[in-house]
């Protein structure tokens, strides 16, 4: 049996305020062991989202023209390993030989890095040839959702998590990675947690309590050419969020048969 909930969300609820908030309703047997999930289904993917991260922020990077995406409670081993206790002190390194996707249907082998909190790609492991792939200040790690031809078995995208009206170039917004299971699994927990320490490092507001201030310093700035051309966040989501409880409040939408789809009460069999 399954029980439903929809959540009204303001611009300073974050994913932790959510799955505390189902779990007050005896909805979650372990809060440790469950997430909330992003549903990026207009790119067919996934991901977890950190409990200190804004959902305001995520669904500001929604195409407010297709209402596709939405949020979704789930049991993942990803909790321990993303929460605020466990960001690392340095960031993440990983590498190794993976398929990368250069367009749709062509794979080609390169040799890819994770280091300075950033992405690098070769094609030999000396990495004399190597380019910049991405900064993880606004990318993240997504699970494939939707089948995807590919040479090898596990299939990730790096997508931005930034609007994709930001970027000149399209396919600068989402990089498909293909690997052995073993290797993709290291490779999503490390950019995933790659991706924590750079929030702690530049995102201060995100862990101030209250009556601290929340003034951002940016100490991973660093002189990195990127290929896409990024302008600031937009000051409005695109996705409404409004005040709790109020008669006229616009909800954020919830993935069908998820834990916060329907009113509270509501029971599936």
């Amino acid at each position: 049996m399954q029980r439903f909930n929809t959540v009204e969300i303001t611009p300073n609820t974050n994913a932790g305020d959510v799955i505390a908030l189902i779990a007050s309703q005896g909805s979650l047997d372990n809060t440790a062991a469950w997430m909330l999930f992003e549903l990026a289904n207009d790119f067919g993917m996934e991901r977890p989202i950190r409990s200190y991260e804004l959902l305001s922020d995520v669904t500001a990077s929604w195409n407010k023209d297709k209402l596709l995406n939405a949020f979704v409670v789930k049991r993942t081993y990803l909790a321990p390993f993303l929460s605020r206790s466990n960001i690392p002190t340095s960031s993440p390194t990983n590498r190794g030989y993976v398929e990368y996707e250069s367009k749709k249907g062509k794979w080609s082998k390169r040799w890819m890095e994770l280091r300075e909190h950033s992405l690098w790609l070769a094609k030999r492991d000396t990495g004399k040839d190597e380019t910049f792939l991405c900064s993880l200040s606004n990318f993240d790690a997504y699970y494939i959702t939707r089948k995807h031809k590919s040479p090898k078995p596990f299939v990730f995208a790096i997508k931005s998590t930034d609007n994709i009206s930001l970027f000149e170039n399209v396919s600068d917004y989402v990089h498909i990675v293909s690997c052995n299971q073993k290797d993709g699994e290291r490779w999503m927990e490390a950019i995933l947690v790659a991706r924590s320490y750079v929030l702690f490092q530049e995102r201060h507001v995100l862990f101030a309590k209250p009556g601290e201030s929340t003034s951002i310093s940016n100490n991973l700035s660093q002189s990195q050419p990127r290929k896409q051309s990024i302008s600031t966040r937009p000051s409005q989501p695109l996705v409404s969020v409004s005040a709790p409880f109020s008669a006229a409040a616009t909800t954020v939408t919830f993935e069908p048969g998820s834990l916060l789809a329907k009113h509270k009460g509501d029971v599936m069999l």
